[in-house]
């Protein structure tokens, strides 16, 4: 005898079917979270790594500006100490050098000539005086030239004075003899300072004094 089923099996496997979707699916579903959970993490754990390597490059960063800021204060200090042996060693190298000035003006003043007045402003100097004759000035313009001391001498003015008496060149405290009846030239005159050259020998004891004298 045939067997017939009559069960509705089409609606339970289409049932079957669609419960076996939604498992699927919810797999993927729960897979594809999971995939993004852990993609999640990854980024932030590289994004957390991120900012503490900028910390990092900051933190070091402020270290190296502090480290420049010293380096330029010292060299401020240094170019400030070098400037000042500079002025020592200047000091120390111009200080016979006003010996010599006068020792130099006494050899290139002649006979009869009287000065009263020596004026300096840097390396300028104003020369004023009183002479008998305009020989005796051009004279001192010439020792003044010749001299190693001096250079560029000027005259600048020369002007006849009779009026010139022994009593007013004392007041000016320089001992000398004139009469009321000579003419005198009354003469300004400018000259440069022209320091020669120390020499090596000189120069490197000064430079090792100096230094001394600045580490005290």
């Amino acid at each position: 005898m045939a067997k017939i089923n009559l069960l509705p099996w089409r609606q339970e496997l289409n049932k079957q079917r669609q419960q076996e979707f939604l498992v699927i699916s919810a797999a993927v579903a729960l897979t594809a979270a999971a995939i993004v959970m852990l993609f999640h993490v990854l980024m932030s754990g590289q994004l957390s790594d991120q900012e503490e390597r900028k910390a990092y490059i900051q933190s070091e960063i402020a270290t190296l500006d502090g480290q420049i800021k010293q380096i330029d204060e010292l060299q401020t200090r240094k170019e400030e100490l070098l400037a000042r042996m500079k002025v020592i060693q200047d000091l120390q190298g111009r200080r016979p050098v006003i010996v010599r000035v006068f020792d130099e003006i006494a050899h290139a003043v002649p006979d009869k000539i009287y000065l009263t007045s020596f004026q300096r402003s840097g390396d300028m100097f104003t020369i004023e005086g009183y002479s008998e004759s305009n020989t005796q000035v051009s004279a001192f313009l010439r020792n003044l030239n010749a001299s190693t001391w001096f250079k560029n001498p000027v005259l600048a003015n020369v002007t006849a004075d009779e009026t010139v008496t022994k009593k007013d060149l004392k007041d000016n405290k320089r001992n000398v003899i004139a009469t009321e009846s000579k003419k005198t030239n009354k003469f300004a005159l400018r000259v440069e300072l022209e320091s020669p050259e120390p020499a090596p020998e000189d120069e490197k004891a000064g430079v090792k004094k100096t230094n001394k004298e600045a580490a005290k």
